[in-house]
């Protein structure tokens, strides 16, 4: 009679091993997929995160345009949405002083910016110039020592309030040289020239290009320029489009103008623009 035979062959260990390996190749694959997949989505949150964060700050600026809708002679309250960054038809640095395009006739003061002339190009506006009310305080002059005086609060933080001055386009020309995206020039409080002074800063480095249309009451159009309107008037709504990298198709936000007297039954006398 012969006895059964026990314990684990070979051939066995082989096959256990080989099914093991295929196993965990198979847990590693799945991690770094699962790994890849949470980055991707790490990534699109976060460009989704910048774009709307970028989309509610413009918004919020472009809901404050004004201009001074009783003097009408003051350089003061502007809007420019024009195609390059020269001076725009109409704009003065001294009161009465007439300037062209693109020249200055004065040299600036210490420490302000200057622009290069416009491109003079066609298509939609890719540069914004205007002025706002009802601008925020910032927080650090919230927080400030309530026992410094007037002087030592202008020192630290400058003028506060009133009309600000803001410039928006894709060309840095002063504290953002070198640096890529959308700028947002700041300057409080406003003078009597769009196209320098203040702070500038990246308001959002992943942009590659943006544009912008304005809506007159009857349709949209590509420039505008109350300095070159008899009737000082801002459009109704700014139609904003921009590119963000890997995208094929541009993303396009539309924003209403609290202070405008444009509207489909009043439609505006004069855009002022150029195109």
């Amino acid at each position: 009679m012969r006895r059964n035979q026990s314990g684990i062959t070979l051939l066995e260990v082989l096959i256990t091993a080989v099914m093991t390996v295929f196993i965990l190749a198979g847990a590693v694959a799945a991690m770094r997929i699962g790994i890849g997949y949470n980055e991707h989505l790490r990534t699109g949150r976060t460009v989704e995160e910048n774009r709307r964060l970028f989309e509610d700050k413009l918004t919020k600026l472009i809901q404050h345009i004004y201009i001074d809708p009783v003097n009408t002679t003051s350089a003061t309250t502007y809007f420019v949405g024009q195609s390059g960054q020269g001076m725009p038809p109409g704009q003065t640095i001294v009161p009465g002083e007439q300037l062209i395009p693109g020249q200055t006739t004065q040299a600036p003061a210490a420490g302000a910016q200057v622009t290069g002339s416009s491109s003079g190009g066609s298509g939609d506006a890719d540069t914004l110039m205007f002025t706002v009310v009802g601008r925020p305080v910032p927080a650090k002059v919230l927080a400030a020592d309530p026992s410094d005086d007037f002087e030592t609060n202008n020192q630290h933080f400058g003028p506060q309030g009133g009309i600000t001055e803001y410039a928006i386009c894709m060309t840095p020309v002063g504290d953002s040289q070198g640096q890529k995206g959308v700028i947002l020039r700041e300057q409080v409080p406003a003078d009597e020239d769009a196209t320098q002074g203040g702070y500038e800063s990246v308001l959002e480095p992943d942009i590659t290009k943006i544009s912008f249309q304005f809506y007159d009451g009857t349709q949209w159009q590509s420039s505008w320029n109350t300095f070159a309107q008899t009737t000082r008037q801002v459009p109704a709504a700014i139609r904003v489009s921009y590119s963000m990298p890997g995208e094929t198709q541009d993303r396009v936000f539309i924003v209403g103008l609290a202070f405008t007297t444009v509207t489909p039954n009043t439609p505006a006398l004069s855009t002022g623009g150029t195109s």
